[in-house]
């Protein structure tokens, strides 16, 4: 009950986003609200997770999100970027770090006398 109550939740955010849009058509809210509404009705899973998928890829064809296989191979492209994490290079930065006033080491203040 309750993850058909999060599909529900998903579908109703994905319409909402779609009224939001500025270019979306009555037609094309009425079909996604007949996929929001068809969630309500339906008792199996599988039919309200269709519902969901329908509504949240009309939002995503609306406001240009790319495809899981574009987000795939941005991901792959960003991955090969980085520099593999090493013990040396931690090294290397923390040398490079200015230290803060509060991690220098205790230094005991004496006082002279004044002329």
């Amino acid at each position: 009950m309750n993850e058909r109550s999060e599909a529900i939740g998903r579908a109703q955010r994905a319409l909402k986003a779609l009224g939001e849009h500025p270019r979306s058509s009555k037609k094309e809210l009425g079909h996604a609200r007949e996929h929001v509404n068809a969630c309500y009705s339906h008792g199996s899973g599988e039919h309200v997770w269709n519902a969901v998928a329908q509504v949240e890829a009309m939002a995503e064809r609306r406001y240009g999100v790319p495809s899981t296989e574009e987000q795939r191979q941005l991901v792959e492209a960003t991955e090969d970027l980085k520099e593999p994490a090493t013990a040396a290079r931690g090294r290397a930065v923390e040398d490079r770090a200015i230290p803060s006033p509060g991690s220098t080491p205790d230094v005991e203040l004496v006082t002279t006398p004044s002329r």
